[in-house]
């Protein structure tokens, strides 16, 4: 359990962070990127304040659109489109301005915390990123969206949901009734000039896949898919054992549909990092009904997982178990992952959980658009 931040509530030191190669790395290479936001509306379906305003009960702060350019801060949206005063906190600051900015605004926008980015809000265990006192985050805002299995670590003013980006935004694609691979890995475009040495690769447990392929590839014989272990030329590979040689593609950073393709077309997607911010590939491979192989020790995402959807593995002691398991389970149609994640999941469901959320604990704070049946994160 932890205790009280070491800054008061709602209140942060502007200090610089470390770690900004490891934002702008996740930026410009997130999960396969997800589908297409609704069209922006016109500047008076926003309910915009005027420049200069306080913002009325429903319209959103003069300057939100300026805020939610910077990475952190993300915006919400209703199911119409239309911006509420509510912006999301998707990672750490990067420096003093991001800092300056929410402790400026934070008495009239409604800044909620969100697990999106490595284990956030706690400090990152990779050594690429930067770290921060562990109770930095933790307290600093009045409610968090969070993936966490001991959600006691936050304060008891923190307000708490468990939710996740990848709560939304399913993809609605027909799935593949013919399976060409065993299975596909998501690399999520891998440090391929140092071997699969660095950030991205150490958020993918790249270390373990690299095990793991020796017992897929060699006893099980498997064929499979590792997206984004090649270089954006399509030449230069991360290295994998030879006995995977003939048996897997690697492929370079693919669009949305290229790799919704390989997923349909694979019997299960793996997923074996751990401090990973409930990563995007698996309610999208869910959603395309194809079951997830995914490590217990994840830090989210783990709440998808069950006899509906797919196995756990804990680490190479029980992983052949679940190999074992995943397969026959296949083979025997013992899963339903479509069906399972639109009855829990998909921005109906989740959207409606995050507009009860704000109006049981924030109704002060933020009052929505007439109508609104839920709430969006947008912009990811």
């Amino acid at each position: 359990a932890g205790g009280r931040p070491e800054d008061e509530p709602g209140q942060v030191a502007t200090v610089k962070e470390s770690g900004s190669k490891a934002l702008q790395a996740l930026r410009q290479h997130h999960e396969p990127p997800r589908p297409q936001a609704p069209p922006q509306p016109s500047a008076s379906a926003t309910g915009a304040a005027k420049p200069g305003s306080k913002p009325g009960p429903v319209a959103i702060h003069p300057e939100y659109k300026r805020l939610i350019k910077e990475y952190p801060f993300q915006p919400v949206r209703n199911e119409r489109g239309q911006l509420v005063n509510i912006i999301l906190v998707r990672a750490p600051f990067e420096g003093e301005h991001h800092a300056g900015m929410y402790n400026r605004y934070k008495d009239e926008i409604l800044f909620l915390g969100l697990s999106s980015f490595e284990v956030f809000p706690l400090s990152s265990p990779n050594p690429f990123s930067g770290t921060w006192p562990r109770d930095k985050y933790l307290g600093l805002f009045p409610g968090f969206l969070h993936m966490m299995r001991d959600p006691s670590i936050f304060p008891s003013h923190v307000k708490l949901l468990l939710m996740s980006q990848s709560d939304f935004s399913l993809p609605r694609d027909s799935p593949s009734l013919t399976k060409k691979y065993d299975f596909t890995f998501a690399g999520s475009d891998q440090d391929v000039a140092n071997d699969c040495v660095g950030w991205a690769s150490f958020a993918k447990n790249w270390s373990f896949v690299k095990e793991a392929l020796e017992m897929m590839c060699g006893e099980y014989n498997m064929k499979g898919v590792l997206v984004a272990t090649k270089d954006k030329q399509d030449q230069k590979a991360c290295t994998i054992p030879k006995v995977c040689e003939g048996k897997i593609i690697q492929t370079k950073f693919l669009d949305q549909g290229q790799f919704f393709s390989y997923a349909k077309q694979s019997k299960f997607v793996f997923l074996p990092q751990v401090y990973d911010a409930s990563p995007r590939v698996s309610t999208q491979a869910l959603a395309l009904d194809v079951p997830v192989l995914m490590n217990w020790n994840i830090a989210g995402g783990w709440k998808y997982v069950n006899e509906k959807t797919g196995e756990f593995f804990h680490d190479m002691s029980d992983f052949r178990e679940s190999l074992d398991r995943i397969m026959q389970n296949i083979a025997a149609g013992k899963y339903e992952p479509r069906k399972y994640i639109f009855q829990h999941y998909d921005d109906q469901n989740s959207g409606t959980r995050l507009k009860q959320f704000a109006e049981e604990n924030f109704a002060d704070r933020v009052t929505l658009p007439r109508g609104t049946r839920w709430l969006l994160p947008s912009g990811a």
